[in-house]
């Protein structure tokens, strides 16, 4: 019986997460969430079935949340989801969210996890951590890996605790972001040393960006911000707020892992 892990992954958290999870169950298939969008109604996983991605404003991200929604769990013998994150309200309503999408599908949600990675939503006030620091998160995580397998492989029933489930969404207005989100692309700006290499439209997982002369976004944005942090010249941003803000690639995943062409 094989088993599958979903992921949905900007700079690379994500992707690792879930091939480290999954590297450790037999039989088990790793499966972009963005390449295969398109055809999510045609999927019937069997066995351990898990869902890895970022936290969004204290929530589910809006493809991910559609992914669940319309993929058919009857055949699972197992779900799960992981949830990543960054910032200290960052664990909060995913595991609700989770419950309730599962619920009006008559599936039931085993168990669901919150791991707490390297920062990189720098759009708001915060920067990446150092490199010292972020090693330090990375041994972290996979100390919370090596927990969440020992749960799953035994399909124990499981779910992190967080104090802003209920309240984080509400405060980080998570219903409009859901609303919003494939527009707020607009604010990208692109400087004049971009030589139209093409690795953001490589990397952007909703294929969201073409270039003439320059990049252009096309209003179907998810903001993971996988263009701004692997722009190799540093020229892209969000805004004026993340001109002096590190940049973040998990240093674990070659770059070809993030292309979607």
């Amino acid at each position: 019986m094989e088993n599958t892990i979903y992921y949905f992954t900007g700079t690379g958290n994500s992707l690792k997460i879930a091939k480290d999870l999954c590297s450790k169950l037999n039989n088990c298939n790793v499966v972009s969430i963005a390449k295969n969008i398109s055809e999510m109604n045609m999927f019937k996983p069997k066995g351990i079935v898990g869902f890895v991605f970022p936290v969004f404003y204290c929530g589910i991200p809006k493809i991910v949340k559609d992914f669940m929604e319309n993929i058919d769990l009857s055949n699972a013998s197992y779900v799960f989801i992981t949830a990543v994150y960054g910032a200290f309200l960052g664990n909060a309503g995913c595991i609700s969210q989770g419950k309730d999408i599962l619920k009006k599908k008559n599936i039931k949600l085993n168990s669901a996890f919150y791991i707490k990675s390297v920062d990189n939503f720098v759009i708001w006030t915060w920067n990446v951590p150092s490199p010292e620091k972020q090693y330090i998160i990375h041994k972290m995580v996979d100390k919370k890996i090596e927990n969440i397998y020992q749960i799953i492989q035994n399909k124990n029933e499981y779910f992190d605790k967080s104090i802003t489930e209920y309240i984080g969404p509400i405060i980080f207005r998570y219903k409009n972001f859901l609303k919003t989100v494939n527009n707020m692309d607009s604010k990208f700006t692109v400087g004049n040393n971009c030589n139209s290499c093409g690795i953001c439209t490589k990397i952007c997982p909703m294929k969201n960006i073409k270039i003439d002369d320059k990049p252009e976004w096309l209003n179907n944005c998810q903001l993971c911000l996988a263009c701004f942090h692997m722009c190799p010249n540093k020229t892209i941003n969000y805004g004026k707020v993340t001109i002096k803000r590190r940049r973040y690639k998990n240093p674990y995943n070659k770059i070809e892992e993030y292309y979607n062409d």
